[in-house]
């Protein structure tokens, strides 16, 4: 089990690295072919509009669970003109670190769930547009489910903590074991998502070569 949560979390930094990249491709291509920095903009908030959704709702949906206060909610791009770009955003209050954690990482979750059953039904269907369409939802998942830097201030010092309490516990002796029955089913849902993550990623991959390939040409068109 512990082998296929390492692969989880290698496969989470990698799909992480891919994304960023399929991002700035994609960026890269639209501004070649609108000359227009906000068109371009524009163009990749709406490519990008369901994973934005599903990013953004998760934030909404878990502070509410935790009885964090929510206002606006913005699901289009902010700020455009400046040199990071903002697809959405929630106004969250502040609250202790363990729940700021939870609400930082929901779309991470959201999304390794999210791309887990769009692969599976991708896995599973034979028609060429549901196929199609399979895969577009899949990289838009998978080019919005992390979190920015402010969203992740309170997860490494959380992550710390919790390190601390489990060593300290497993130190003294202390241990949870499961029924074995529920360690197989634990074990069987994270070999799962490690397979399906691992379809994410090549999805990304298949992304970044044919952004690369269209990039070349529109470079090679406007060669003299």
């Amino acid at each position: 089990m512990w082998i296929y949560l390492i692969g989880i979390v290698v496969e989470l930094i990698i799909l992480g690295i891919l994304s960023s990249r399929l991002t700035q491709l994609s960026f890269t291509v639209l501004m070649r072919l609108t000359h227009s920095r906000s068109i371009a903009i524009t163009i990749l908030a709406i490519m990008l509009f369901p994973g934005t959704v599903i990013h953004e709702l998760s934030h909404l949906f878990t502070a509410e669970v935790l009885g964090v206060h929510t206002g606006k909610l913005t699901l289009s791009p902010e700020s455009i003109e400046h040199d990071e770009i903002q697809s959405g955003s929630v106004q969250v209050a502040r609250s202790d670190p363990f729940r700021r954690t939870l609400i930082g990482i929901a779309p991470i979750i959201t999304g390794v769930i999210s791309i887990s059953i769009l692969s599976w039904y991708l896995s599973q269907t034979q028609q060429f547009i549901i196929g199609i369409a399979l895969l577009y939802l899949i990289l838009t998942v998978s080019n919005t489910m992390f979190t920015s830097k402010e969203d992740m201030n309170e997860v490494l010092p959380v992550a710390i903590t919790l390190a601390l309490f489990f060593s300290a516990f497993y130190i003294s002796g202390i241990r949870i074991i499961l029924p074995p029955h529920i360690q197989t089913t634990i074990t069987t849902i994270i070999q799962t998502l490690a397979y399906y993550l691992a379809i994410g990623v090549a999805i990304n991959l298949m992304g970044i070569l044919v952004s690369t390939l269209l990039l070349l040409l529109l470079l090679q068109k406007h060669r003299p």
